[in-house]
């Protein structure tokens, strides 16, 4: 089929659908529902209020799509007389209403990877992981992302096999497709509609950015705000083209030109009063985002990660941190990890090759001692340097009056006793300096408050797909992909700061700092400075980008 054949059925099927008033009137109402809760989700609280109006959402979604489905089904007697439309289609409803709910659910889930549609992500966020499960989650998160992608993918073959059961369902003389040529129903609405509404959604906010400088601050909250509602209102027809295009793809894309004589045409027509309210609702979302974006844009707690600044030193080594604490970072960020011996050393293992005098590459540092490692060196483009025990690097820290969050990172090699271990040499001295540690472990950090009350110690978590409420930390170090206001708020609720890593481009820092964020972890630290001088009118994009990855 060519594609300009192809939009132009399906956009000339959108408008015919609109024509048929029941199914305007609900979609729009379901959009105003999805407007508030997007509104909603802005303001903490009202969780009762939220889930209720979530569950009307879904269970709206699955009488819009069997109205749909009827509309393209049935006759045009039926089709001009609204009441009979309504009641042919919940008398079918009651046949299939299993089937629709399953597919409507499905569709939630299999849409977290492309837009949470304003409650969905922060929906995943509410799971709560019991905490013997949650060390397996965040230190196998290899396996565990794969093992979701594997899930993500029997998901949809289930959600495409209930759109063939509805197929022919709906309309019997259709040919059952079996198999994974189902694929195409979801794979061609989701490349034709949901692929260039993102791609237009994104370069109407780098646009934004790049005029950002030029507008003064009245103006560009003006600008800022109708590009953020117009926006808004595109992304929702576009998601509800994508909706019916996959409904659409099933049934064969049936041709649907409903005829309506003259004395019926007028009750045929878009229901403006709640087209109106969806987008007043669209209007209040805009000012409410701009109103929380603005309060949240407070300048962020500058920490240099792994002790550098761009590429200033090898990471973890005395002379990168000397060069570093030059700048004045509120702290600086090193990975700790232990010594065959029992001793620690600042390295994090990954990022740098560690080498024999000979030239030779070592592998595991929990294999050496402290005094072999002595006799190694780090290396990182081009530049060498020694390993440094953890003892040194909080000497030199204190000669230079500068505060550190010390990473613990576990590994299967360590010894059975490592927690007690460092707690034993080094609690004191970081609780003295008022340093913090943080760590992927949550039975670590157990295990540290457990022994030091008195030490600050943080949870690392480098997958936003889990409520923290029942994780308490005395602060959190969250990964910047993926992380959204909920996980912000949730750790919020219970005192604790937010530090996100690893932002490094001046862009995601202003995300960061539009998001709430109380600390960015960065290897670029002087950026970040420059961040958090510039005024609030260059944030205004952010806000608009931050809205749109709702959708998209």
């Amino acid at each position: 089929m060519k594609p300009i054949n192809y939009y132009r059925r399906l956009f000339q099927t959108s408008y015919q659908l609109l024509k048929v008033r029941a199914v305007n009137l609900g979609w729009l109402l379901l959009l105003a529902v999805l407007v508030t809760l997007h509104i909603l989700m802005l303001n903490p609280g009202l969780v009762a209020v939220k889930i209720i109006l979530i569950i009307g959402f879904l269970f709206g979604l699955v009488f819009e799509l069997d109205l749909i489905l009827t509309a393209f089904t049935t006759n045009k007697t039926i089709l001009n007389q609204t009441d009979l439309l309504m009641l042919t289609s919940w008398r079918r409803l009651s046949k299939r209403w299993l089937q629709l709910t399953g597919l409507v659910i499905l569709l939630a889930i299999l849409w977290l990877p492309f837009g949470d549609a304003g409650f969905t992500a922060p929906v995943l966020n509410l799971v709560m992981l019991p905490i013997k499960w949650v060390d397996t989650v965040v230190l196998q998160r290899r396996i565990v992302v794969a093992i979701l992608a594997v899930l993500y993918v029997l998901l949809l073959f289930v959600f495409l096999k209930l759109l063939g059961y509805l197929r022919v369902t709906v309309k019997p003389e259709l040919v059952p497709i079996n198999g994974w040529h189902r694929l195409v129903w979801f794979v061609r609405p989701l490349v034709a509609v949901w692929v260039p509404m993102s791609i237009m959604d994104h370069l109407a906010v780098h646009g934004l950015r790049a005029l950002s400088n030029q507008l003064s601050n009245g103006v560009g909250s003006g600008t800022s705000l109708v590009t953020l509602v117009l926006l808004v209102v595109f992304s929702l027809i576009g998601l509800s083209v994508f909706l019916l295009a996959m409904v659409w793809e099933s049934v064969a894309q049936p041709d649907f030109q409903p005829e309506f004589s003259e004395d019926e045409e007028h009750l045929h027509s878009m229901a403006w009063f709640p087209a109106g309210l969806v987008f007043l609702l669209v209007i209040l979302f805009g000012f409410q985002a701009f109103h929380f974006g603005s309060i949240a844009a407070s300048p962020s707690i500058t920490i240099a990660h792994r002790g550098v600044i761009g590429s200033n030193g090898v990471p973890n080594s005395l002379d990168a941190f000397k060069r570093t604490v030059k700048h004045q970072p509120n702290f600086v960020e090193v990975d700790v990890q232990e010594t065959r011996d029992g001793q620690f050393v600042v390295s994090h293992g990954q990022d740098v090759n560690l080498r024999t005098s000979a030239g030779a590459k070592v592998a595991d540092i929990q294999k050496l001692t402290l005094n072999q490692l002595k006799h190694h060196h780090l290396e990182k483009d081009g530049k060498a340097t020694k390993i440094v025990s953890l003892a040194s690097y909080l000497k030199a820290a204190k000669e230079e009056h500068q505060r550190l969050i010390v990473e613990i990172k576990v590994t299967p090699q360590d010894s059975p006793n490592m927690v007690q271990r460092f707690s034993r040499q080094y609690a004191d001295q970081l609780i003295a300096n008022h340093d913090f540690v943080h760590t992927m472990s949550y039975q670590a950090l157990l295990r540290l408050k457990q022994l030091d009350p008195n030490l600050i110690v943080g949870y690392i978590v480098p997958l936003n797909i889990m409520s923290i409420k029942n994780l308490p930390a005395d602060f959190y170090s969250l990964q910047a992909i993926g992380l959204n206001t909920t996980m912000i708020r949730q750790a919020h609720s219970v005192g604790a700061p937010v530090f996100v890593w690893t932002p490094d481009k001046v862009a995601d820092m202003q995300s960061m700092r539009v998001l709430g964020v109380d600390g960015q972890i960065t290897n670029q630290l002087t950026q970040l400075q420059r961040v958090n001088r510039q005024p609030i009118k260059q944030f205004n994009w952010a806000i608009v980008e931050n809205v749109v990855n709702q959708f998209c």
